[in-house]
């Protein structure tokens, strides 16, 4: 990471986007809860090159950062700030609505592919983080879905200087956001109504 800092002054941290998996870990298990497992406690000498491999980052700017705010109040609308947050289906039809209000009137407005990057990798994410549109939807989220990707598969052929982005660790962990989310959204396509 200090490499990439000094090449890029302006990254102010990583944010993770795949971590270790515990291979130990079984979901099934009540009697372990993985988040209650404090850092100090986990034995972090037995991750191995392929563990640590696995990893992938994010590296978050300030702007980038101020954007994953502006996009998590645009995605959530008056819900942004509460503590307890309601979603129904009434809230797919919502982010369907801001799509095709963002991709017009916010995204195709950025002025650089820098600018563009972080807004649109600010908006998928929180549409991934808040992923209730894609399961408690009366359908016809595909057209929006596969606008985003089109704008995704575009934008990815920019050169990553020009993304304002490292090629070491923030493509392939953008990458692995996206395939994660096609995933996601694959398994949701295929489940019954």
């Amino acid at each position: 990471f200090d490499a990439v800092k000094v090449k890029h002054p302006e990254i102010i941290g990583p944010m993770i986007i795949r971590g270790i998996q515990n291979s130990n870990y079984d979901s099934d298990d009540d009697e372990t809860d993985e988040d209650e497992i404090e850092d100090d406690e986990r034995d972090t000498s037995k991750y191995t090159a392929e563990h640590m491999s696995t990893l992938r980052y994010v590296f978050i700017t300030q702007k980038r950062n101020d954007r994953l705010d502006e996009m998590r109040r645009f995605v959530l609308g008056d819900q942004a700030d509460h503590g307890i947050m309601m979603f129904n289906t009434s809230f797919s039809y919502e982010v369907q609505g801001g799509f095709y209000y963002f991709k017009p009137n916010i995204y195709a407005k950025a002025k650089t592919p820098a600018d563009k990057f972080d807004l649109l990798y600010a908006y998928t994410y929180h549409l991934k983080v808040y992923d209730v549109w894609l399961h408690d939807n009366e359908g016809g989220m595909e057209g929006m879905v596969k606008d985003l990707s089109n704008m995704w598969k575009r934008l990815l052929k920019t050169d990553d200087n020009k993304l304002g982005i490292d090629s070491e660790y923030t493509r392939p962990g953008v990458v692995q956001l996206l395939q994660d989310f096609q995933r996601e959204i694959e398994s949701a396509c295929s489940e019954p109504p």
